[in-house]
C-alpha cells in the first residue's frame, strides 16, 4: 500500500499546484491579451513592466514552453523592447533571444522579433549579422501576407545588401520593393535606400536624386536627419564643402545621434579649418570628442548583446534536448506510477476472483451434497417447518437471512426450491408448489418485487447469499 499512498499524496500536491498555476496562468494570459490590444488597436507598448516579468515567471516552464508558446514569447517581446527603450540592450537582447525561442505562432511578432534584433547589430555596424535577421524578418511577414511589414523589410535587406558592397542582391531586392507604393513614410524610405546604393556605388548625382526626393516625402523633420547626413556626405565625397555645410549644421542643431553628430562635426571642423577659424575649430573638436566617447559607449552597450545574438544563431535552442529529456522522465515516473497501481488493483482484483472460485466451488459442492441427499423435493417440506427441520443442517444461516425479507412461508420454500433446483421447468416447480405454471411466474415475480430485485435476478441474488456466508 506504501506506493498507493505516495501516489496519492503525488497526485494532490500536483492537484494543488495546478490549481494555484492555472489562477497565475490566467492572469498571465490576461496581462499579454491587455498587451496586444495596446499595441494592435491604440499602437502603445504595455508599460507594466512588473506584471510582463510575472507573466515570464509564470510562463518560462517546461509546460509553458510547450502548451503557452505564444504568451511566453509575447511576453518576452514586450519586456525586450521596454529594455531597447531604457537603453539596456543586452538585457533586452536576452529577451528578443527568447521571444524567438519560444516560436509564436504569429508571423508578425516572429517578423517584429527579428527586426528588432537585426536593428541592435544595425546599431553595432554588424551588417552581415543584420542581415540575416533581416531576412529571417522578411520571409516572417512575407508568411504574414501583411505588404506593410513586407515591403518595410525588403528595405532593409536591400540596405544591408548594399552595405556588403552586394550590388546586384541589393538591386534585385529594391526592384521587388517598388512594386508597392504604401504611404509617404514608405516612399521616403524607398527612395532614401535608392540614394544609399548608388551612393555605395559611387555614382553621387543618382544618389543626390534620390536622396532630395526622399526629404520631399518624410513628414517630420527628425525623419530628414540621416537623410541630411547621406547628402552631406555625398557632397563631401564629391569635394563640395560648402554644399555639405547647411546639412551638417541641421545636424548639429537638431540630432541627438552620436555617430550623426560626429560626422557633422567633422565637416564643420573642416570648414573652420579652410576659414582658419581657430576658435570654431576648437569648439567643434571638442564636441567632436564628445559625441565621439557617446558613441563609444554606445558600442559598449551594443557589444554583449552582440555576442548573445551570434551565439542564438549558432545554437538556436541550446536547452531544448534537456527540456524534452526532463519531460520524458516526468511521463515515464508518471506512468510507472499508474502501472504499479493497476498492477496492485489487477493482482487485487485476481485473488478476488481466486477467492469467489472457491467459494463458488463450496457452495456447488454443498448444494450437490443437498440434491444427493433430495433429488428433488419432499412433499412434507410444503410446509415450510418440515423444510427447515430437514435442511437447516446445511442451509440454516441462509435461510435466517432469507426470512429477513419478510416473505411468507410459501415464498421461503419457493426460494428454497429455485435455490436447489435452478435447472427445473415452470412445470416442475407448478407441480411441486400445486400452482399453474402462469401462478407459478406471477408468484416469482411477486417475491423479486418483495426484495427489491429484477425477476431475472431472484436466482443469483439467492445464490450469492449463499456464498456470502463462505
Amino acid at each position: 500500500m506504501q506506493p498507493v499512498r505516495h501516489l496519492t499524496y503525488l497526485l494532490f500536491c500536483l492537484l494543488f499546484l495546478s490549481c494555484s498555476y492555472t489562477t497565475r496562468y490566467q492572469e498571465a494570459k490576461h496581462t499579454i491579451a491587455t498587451a496586444d490590444s495596446l499595441d494592435q488597436n491604440e499602437h502603445v507598448l504595455f508599460d507594466d513592466t512588473a506584471a510582463l516579468q510575472q507573466a515570464i515567471c509564470t510562463l518560462d516552464n517546461p509546460f509553458g514552453k510547450l502548451f503557452a508558446h505564444n504568451p511566453l514569447g509575447k511576453a518576452h517581446y514586450y519586456m525586450g523592447r521596454h529594455l531597447s527603450l531604457s537603453d539596456q540592450i543586452t538585457q533586452a537582447a536576452v529577451h528578443y533571444i527568447a521571444a524567438d525561442r519560444a516560436q509564436i505562432d504569429d508571423p508578425i511578432y516572429r517578423g517584429r522579433i527579428n527586426s528588432c534584433m537585426a536593428h541592435i547589430c544595425k546599431q553595432n555596424e554588424s551588417d552581415s549579422l543584420a542581415l540575416i535577421f533581416f531576412l529571417r524578418a522578411n520571409r516572417a511577414f512575407h508568411e504574414s501576407g501583411k505588404d506593410w511589414y513586407y515591403a518595410h523589410t525588403l528595405l532593409d535587406v536591400s540596405e544591408f545588401h548594399t552595405y556588403l558592397h552586394q550590388f546586384a542582391k541589393s538591386d534585385s531586392v529594391l526592384h521587388l520593393a517598388a512594386s508597392y507604393d504604401i504611404d509617404d513614410y514608405y516612399l521616403a524610405r524607398f527612395y532614401e535606400t535608392k540614394g544609399l546604393y548608388f551612393y555605395e556605388l559611387q555614382q553621387y548625382d543618382s544618389a543626390l536624386v534620390y536622396f532630395k526626393s526622399a526629404l520631399n516625402y518624410w513628414q517630420y523633420e527628425e525623419d530628414r536627419l540621416y537623410t541630411y547626413k547621406k547628402l552631406m556626405q555625398v557632397y563631401l565625397d564629391m569635394g563640395d564643402q560648402a554644399l555639405a555645410l547647411p546639412y551638417a549644421q541641421i545636424i548639429v542643431e537638431q540630432s541627438a545621434t552620436p555617430n550623426e553628430l560626429v560626422n557633422a562635426y567633422y565637416c564643420l571642423m573642416q570648414d573652420a579649418k579652410a576659414n582658419n577659424d581657430i576658435e570654431r575649430l576648437s569648439r567643434y573638436a571638442h564636441a567632436r570628442q564628445d559625441a565621439n566617447r557617446l558613441l563609444n559607449a554606445q558600442v559598449g552597450k551594443y557589444h554583449g548583446a552582440l555576442t548573445l545574438l551570434k551565439e542564438h544563431l549558432t545554437n538556436p535552442y541550446p536547452y531544448r534536448w534537456a527540456w524534452i529529456t526532463l519531460l520524458c522522465l516526468i511521463v515515464a515516473c508518471l506512468l510507472l506510477l499508474i502501472a504499479i497501481v493497476l498492477h496492485r488493483r489487477h493482482a487485487a482484483h485476481r485473488l478476488q476472483v481466486a477467492h469467489h472460485q472457491i467459494d463458488d466451488l463450496s457452495v456447488s459442492a454443498q448444494l450437490s451434497d443437498i440434491r444427493a441427499t433430495y433429488p428433488r423435493p419432499r412433499k412434507q417440506w410444503n410446509d415450510y417447518n418440515e423444510l427447515k427441520k430437514d435442511l437447516a443442517p446445511q442451509l440454516h444461516d441462509w435461510l435466517s437471512q432469507l426470512e429477513t425479507h419478510q416473505l411468507s412461508n410459501r415464498e421461503n420454500v419457493f426460494c428454497t426450491y429455485m435455490l436447489l433446483y435452478p435447472n427445473a421447468s415452470l412445470e416442475e416447480l407448478a407441480d411441486w408448489m400445486h400452482y399453474s405454471a402462469t401462478g407459478v411466474s406471477t408468484f416469482k415475480r411477486r417475491i423479486a418485487q418483495k426484495i427489491g430485485i429484477p425477476t431475472r435476478e431472484l436466482y443469483h441474488f439467492l445464490y450469492e447469499m449463499l456464498q456470502s456466508e463462505k
